[in-house]
């Protein structure tokens, strides 16, 4: 990409402390609950202190045990039962029982939780925005350009321990959440020496279709690029010598010493330095395949010291056919017409691999030190074709046919070290303290679209084209780098009463990160018709139109020309301070109270950047305050739990949180929803959302292993943050603004039941059913503007399910060979985006899915498992005005996976 300003985020961060004037505290530490590692909470050996607490001494075996999900879940179940918090936790044994590869998958069967483009979680039917994620208690940043939460698709199963999801506030948990934070724990190190290795397949009902492709520049095995695609660095030179790649920039920027012939000529050598094989064409389908293998071991060096390290690696590679159908609608709600409509038929060539290295130091019974290294690479390669026909051509043998390609690497890096300790000398007191470093990028190196107009036959199919030398094809090449730090501590003190246990916590957190984030666009613009002696030159793939000997011998009058725009380009920094101290009692194991108190200090800048490299203005509609942010506040929370008998017990919370708006949405830029295709613009004038929340829970646990619960929960936000489409705007071009009110509430229940009760001694004994459902409501209230014009001035939250549900049945034979789990997720009508002028509101429809597992398990060391996913070949659909506006059919897959386990 072509040379940017001077302008670095680190730089930017040392600016924001001096322009806000703000203090930070003193200590470098972080603070972590009590349930920060959930080996420790769950299932390990312990010791009892002079308080009667209990602390960790062997850590937990995470081999792979078969059996009863009742037994598998029962360590993440009690873990759940000691929260003080309202929050669902799900372990890894229940991961793989339903099959699920990957975190977001696993996510959207825990209650209240819906899963959105297969990889973002909305929480309580609130969008991602409302939701906070973390690694093993750090806050790490997103590679996603277009999310503030990480893309929860790129944590394979295989490395996962177990998923936590606090629902109500803490006051040791970060104040940016309104629907839920999920915690991601790696696995942790082993009791024993264990080697487990796993390796499958995978077939779509979709792969029957031909997969596109084209001659990429990457590996296909690592799907990473080989610097092929990546912009010419003598383009950048050009830039840097002349000011520009136009002729017209070259000449000026030599000071006459090169004409205007010499000057094209060095423009069409740009060109020709450019990756252009980028014709697509069809192959047949490859099976998809996967595998995944860890090892690790524990080593007693004394009676004192003990030392742990347990590395894994997950690999995936598959081709995802799909078809999708998209409409713009226009009018309003008396008469809507089709505008726009668009057939495409893609290829989306994807490769995951990811590395985990975790390292133990065991100190006594009283000391312990963690590494935790986590790097997570995921390569998408979108190829798609897609006939496109507007008001004008509807009905029509004349139409577009638009080809795509989309390719992006995303990568995280995350370092974590963290020590618990526990000092005899001070009463058993506990310290924690945990420091995190971490790195995301987003790299884009090659984005292509290009146009032919061609006339359809009956069948639709084209007989005859030619290349849209209007809309003159477009190269992409972006980039984001995100970089975080956390720290912290926290300090841990108990006393003891005559009937009371009491802790009394205070900690300290920072978090700081820093992004960039550029784009460069570049058109190979031609001559509308031009000379051709052999023929239609016109008519021919892509790579034969812009050949070398085309260029060179000047046969299309090609000219390269830099389209990017003033609002696609930033930088942006932010800095949080946070210290916090609560109240932890517990009054003869029967009432336990909790009170705690967070103060943050938030500040942030984010500034648009010009082509130029000068801070953009965006035509002096907003001066540089307007890009930054300072503000601080307190955040009170308190539980009460009521431990009515040893099997049921009462939560009640309150608490007021934060929803602050990403870093892109504060900043005038322009950018694209992957998944949908519309374009987003930022808004500096967006404020925070202060979030009032209640929640009230009864919980049922058996003897046996059976529970059930039943709880409500209401939210009142302040400001809630939608997009809603402009009126100036055509197409769907959508902006952030904040909305008067909002409120949300529900109630949710869950419950896991054994079958035996209906015949003892029967099969019956071997089957269970799970399962839970979220049923809400919510309302914002929407004033137009300027800008804007809302059809519903008051609807549902952007997002917003109106109900969710979940049920599992699944089947462990006696003998302990078979296991089969049968799973249904359903979540009710959502509102993708608001409505204008009329229209009513887009709404995304129920997708009903159907999910079937089946596990043999011929020794005790090997496995195998099938897996059926999208049993009722259901299809992704957005309605607008009863008209169906967005289709995308992800076909039915099937998978087979073979493990060994030592």
């Amino acid at each position: 990409m072509k040379t940017k300003p001077s302008f670095t985020a680190n730089k930017l961060t040392l600016a924001i402390i001096s322009v806000l004037s703000v203090t930070s505290f003193a200590a470098p530490v972080l603070a972590q609950d009590d349930t920060a590692n959930p080996q420790q909470a769950q299932s390990n050996e312990a010791s009892t202190n002079k308080t009667g607490e209990s602390f960790p001494i062997e850590p937990i075996e995470v081999i792979s045990v078969t059996g009863r999900l009742r037994t598998s879940a029962s360590a993440a179940t009690e873990e759940r039962r000691e929260q003080i918090a309202v929050a669902d936790i799900m372990g890894s044994e229940q991961i793989s029982r339903t099959g699920d590869g990957d975190a977001a998958a696993a996510l959207r069967r825990v209650t209240g939780l819906t899963l959105k483009d297969g990889k973002f979680i909305y929480v309580r039917g609130l969008g991602e925005r409302y939701s906070s994620t973390s690694l093993n208690g750090a806050t790490v940043p997103s590679p996603d350009p277009t999310r503030n939460v990480v893309p929860l698709d790129m944590f394979p199963a295989s490395i996962i321990e177990s998923l936590s999801v606090q629902k109500s506030a803490s006051a040791e948990k970060p104040a940016a959440f309104g629907g839920g934070h999920v915690d991601i724990r790696t696995k942790a190190i082993p009791a024993n020496f264990f080697f487990k290795a796993s390796a499958g397949g995978r077939f779509n009902t979709n792969d029957s279709n031909d997969t596109y492709t084209y001659n990429g520049g990457g590996d296909d095995w690592t799907g990473k690029d080989d610097g092929t695609r990546a912009m010419p660095s003598s383009i950048n030179n050009t830039i840097n010598q002349y000011g520009g790649i136009s002729p017209i920039d070259i000449v000026s920027g030599s000071n006459g010493a090169i004409n205007y012939p010499a000057a094209q000529k060095m423009n069409r050598e740009l060109a020709l330095d450019m990756y252009r094989d980028m014709a697509v064409k069809t192959e047949s389908t490859d099976p998809g395949f996967r595998g995944d293998v860890a090892l690790g071991d524990r080593w007693d060096f004394s009676d004192d010291i003990v030392f742990g390290a347990l590395a894994a690696y997950s690999y995936k590679q598959q081709a995802e056919n799909y078809t999708k159908y998209e409409v713009e609608l226009d009018g309003d709600s008396e008469q809507a017409q089709i505008e726009n409509q668009k057939d495409v038929m893609g290829t989306d060539s994807i490769v995951q691999m990811s590395t985990m290295l975790n390292l133990g130091l065991e100190i006594g019974y009283n000391h312990k030190i963690e590494t935790f290294t986590t790097y997570l690479r995921d390569t998408s390669d979108d190829v798609s074709v897609g006939i496109e026909e507007t008001i004008d051509t509807l009905g029509e043998p004349n139409a577009l046919q638009v080809y795509d390609i989309d390719y992006e690497e995303r990568s995280l890096i995350s370092n974590q070290i963290k020590g618990h300790h526990f000092i005899e000398a001070l009463n058993d007191a506990e310290f924690n303290w945990m420091f995190s470093d971490a790195k995301s990028e987003r790299n884009a190196p090659n984005e292509l679209s290009y146009t032919y107009n061609v006339i359809l036959d009956e069948a639709n199919q084209p007989v005859s084209r030619n290349l849209n030398t209007q809309d003159a094809p477009k190269y992409v090449y972006s980039n984001l780098q995100d970089e975080s730090q956390n720290y912290g501590w926290d300090f841990a003190y108990p006393l003891q009463f005559d009937d009371a246990l009491m802790k009394v916590k205070v900690g300290y957190q920072y978090y700081e990160r820093t992004r960039e984030s550029f784009a460069t666009r570049l058109g190979l613009d031609v001559d509308l018709s031009p000379t051709d002696p052999n023929g239609n030159i016109l008519a021919q793939d892509f790579d034969d139109i812009f050949s070398n000997d085309n260029i060179n011998n000047d046969t299309l009058g090609l000219e390269l020309k830099d389209a990017s725009t003033d609002t696609e380009d930033y930088v942006a920094a932010e800095i949080n301070d946070a210290a916090f101290i609560s109240f932890d009692v517990d009054f003869d194991d029967v009432w336990r109270v909790y009170a705690g108190l967070r103060y943050e200090d938030f500040r942030r800048v984010t500034l648009p950047i010009t082509p130029e490299g000068e801070i953009s203005d965006e035509g002096g509609r907003y001066d540089l305050s307007d890009y930054a942010i300072a503000e601080d506040g307190w955040f009170p929370s308190m539980s009460l739990t009521w431990k009515q008998t040893d099997t049921t017990q009462w939560r009640l919370g309150a608490s007021k949180t934060i929803v602050r708006p990403d870093l892109r949405e504060v900043s005038p830029v322009r950018f694209q929803d992957p998944v949908t295709g519309f374009d987003f613009f930022g808004n500096p004038e967006l404020k925070s959302s202060d979030m009032y929340n209640l929640d009230l829970r009864w919980e049922y646990y058996s003897e046996a292993g059976d529970n059930y619960s039943l709880g409500g929960f209401y939210k009142d936000v302040d400001a809630p943050i939608e997009p809603i489409q402009r009126i100036s705007e055509a197409g769907r071009q959508l902006k952030f603004y904040n909305a008067e009110s909002g409120y949300v509430y529900g109630i949710e229940a869950e419950f896991l039941q054994t079958l035996d009760f209906i015949s003892e001694g029967s099969m019956l004994e071997d089957f269970f059913v799970a399962g839970n459902v979220t049923l809400g409501d919510s309302e914002i209230t929407i004033a137009p503007n300027g800008e804007i014009d809302p059809t519903n001035n008051t609807r549902r939250m952007t997002g917003h399910s109106a109900w969710v549900a979940n049920v599992q049945l699944s089947y462990d034979s006696s003998n302990s060979y078979h296991s089969a789990t049968l799973v249904y997720n359903v979540f009710g009508e959502r509102i993708a985006y608001g409505g204008r002028g009329g229209l009513d509101d887009v709404y995304e429809k129920p997708f009903h899915s159907l999910d079937f597992t089946y596990s043999f398990f011929p020794t005790t060391s090997l496995a195998i498992k099938l897996k059926a996913k999208n049993l009722l070949g259901e299809v992704t659909e957005y309605d607008q005005q009863d008209i169906q506006v967005y289709a995308k059919d992800p076909g039915t897959e099937y998978t087979v996976q073979f493990s060994y386990e030592y």
